[in-house]
């Protein structure tokens, strides 16, 4: 299991104005656990994870991210909410 991310993944986070993430929990620390109604939820499939946010009672989601690696969708979806404003940064 992949335990920190790529330097690739550092760089474009530091260009997305994130500083000092590397591991998979530095990245759960980063996300919301809820955006408006939905729910952070991750997810264990039989061959890859999931990364969503979804609303408990309707099940619709506003975002997922798939990879075979946890950590890979989790910073895929931590990206998606920088970009889409739900994760504030500054310029370190």
């Amino acid at each position: 299991m992949k335990q920190v991310l790529s330097f690739e993944q550092m760089k474009h986070l530091q260009e997305l104005g994130l500083y000092h993430i590397y591991t998979l929990q530095d990245i759960l620390d980063k996300l919301p656990c809820f955006i408006g109604n939905e729910v952070l939820t991750m997810q264990k499939l039989a061959d890859s994870y999931t990364c969503l946010y979804m609303e408990s009672y309707t099940r619709s989601m506003i975002n997922i991210t798939e990879s075979k690696e946890l950590i890979d969708a989790a910073y895929e979806m931590l990206c998606w909410c920088i970009e889409n404003g739900y994760v504030k940064v500054e310029n370190e």
